[in-house]
């Protein structure tokens, strides 16, 4: 018998910007997009999300991949290649009611009762159990997260897809990534037109990097420190310990228990509001620590903070104003980077000039 093959798109790293056609085929273990030139993409069916678009599209996502089809056999033949966690994701975005198997993360129903009766009971505890829940929340419900969000946290400036730019991202996250906390994490960055010196990350990976600190950085070193900052946002998880936290108690079960509905507006507001002085120190301390591993000498970051400070023109969006001072969070680095020891750092293989050139020219 011929494989089943579908039309439909492919969004990836290397077409962020705009989905591409691709021929969509099924494996054992994987949904598989193949577009022109031979450019291939998998999607394991464990831990697959799943979406209707605005235009019809079912589309399928996990780590900053998506394939989708507008195909009518489409999603009958995804239920019958992905087995029960595909039928049952598929099942919930038709409404049915399905037993969902995020409950046995938390050991099992009756301890989330639990934790929902203690936190009624003795209100001064919500913080610990929400805590305790966010620990236990699948890492997909990060990405989903992300996901919607990238398109409703406000952004202003286009997007740069300047080859030279992303080139020089792309070396310093692919520097970075291998030593990230968290196995499950996957990046996907863009570059906003913005004279903002800053970035942000959003849970699920997806990170934003303004103009602004390309042409501010003197080293590419320093704009790895940035990042590796923001990386360790998505791996330590700020963001969705800060959802939870906001959301109740009711909606912390629906969390818990991968039902988002309802809470756009809420995570929106909390992810605008930043995510408090405790998490930036810690996303400091992980930064320098993943900056360490991969051999970056992390005193650059240190100096780029010294620099903000110094130039008070420089402009920090109101709502990442809960950022420690800059003076302090530049001798913090500087007391890790001293506790690594002697390294033998490894700058980043990036033509900085280029770089500076092709923003002059943009």
């Amino acid at each position: 018998m011929e494989p089943l093959v579908f039309q439909g798109r492919l969004r990836d790293r290397d077409h962020a910007d705009a989905p591409v056609d691709a021929s969509i085929t099924f494996e054992e273990d994987a949904l598989v997009a193949e577009a022109a030139g031979g450019h291939r993409a998998r999607l394991p069916w464990r831990g697959l999300r799943l979406r209707r678009s605005e235009a019809g599209a079912l589309e399928c996502s996990s780590g900053g991949v998506t394939i989708s089809s507008t195909e009518p056999g489409f999603p009958r033949a995804l239920e019958a290649a992905g087995g029960n966690e595909v039928a049952d994701a598929l099942a919930r975005l038709d409404g049915e009611s399905v037993a969902n198997p995020w409950v046995g993360r938390l050991g099992c129903t009756f301890a989330l009762g639990v934790a929902v009766f203690v936190a009624v009971r003795l209100p001064a505890c919500f913080t610990a159990v929400t805590e305790g829940v966010a620990e236990e929340v699948p890492y997909s419900v990060d990405e989903a997260i992300g996901e919607f969000a990238s398109d409703q946290v406000p952004v202003e400036g286009g997007t740069v897809s300047d080859p030279v730019l992303r080139e020089a991202v792309q070396v310093m996250v692919d520097r970075l990534a291998p030593h990230r906390s968290l196995a499950d994490a996957e990046f996907r960055f863009r570059i906003v037109d913005n004279d903002l010196v800053n970035a942000f990350a959003l849970p699920g990976g997806h990170i934003v990097v303004f103009t602004g600190l390309l042409e501010t950085a003197e080293t590419p070193e320093e704009v790895a420190g940035v990042l590796a900052h923001e990386i360790a946002h998505v791996t330590q998880r700020h963001g969705i310990r800060q959802v939870v936290k906001a959301a109740g108690l009711t909606a912390v079960i629906g969390i818990t228990l991968g039902d988002l509905s309802g809470l756009e507006s809420l995570v929106v507001e909390v992810l605008q509001n930043g995510y408090g002085r405790d998490a930036e120190s810690e996303a400091d301390a992980e930064g320098v620590r993943m900056m360490v591993a991969a051999r970056l000498d992390p005193r650059g970051l240190a100096r780029f903070f010294e620099r903000l400070d110094a130039e008070q023109e420089v402009e920090i969006p109101e709502w990442l104003s809960t950022h420690p001072d800059s003076l302090a969070r530049a001798s913090r680095v500087q007391a890790l980077a001293a506790e690594a020891g002697a390294v033998d750092w490894e700058p980043l293989a990036i033509d900085w000039d280029a770089v500076q050139a092709a923003l002059e020219a943009r």
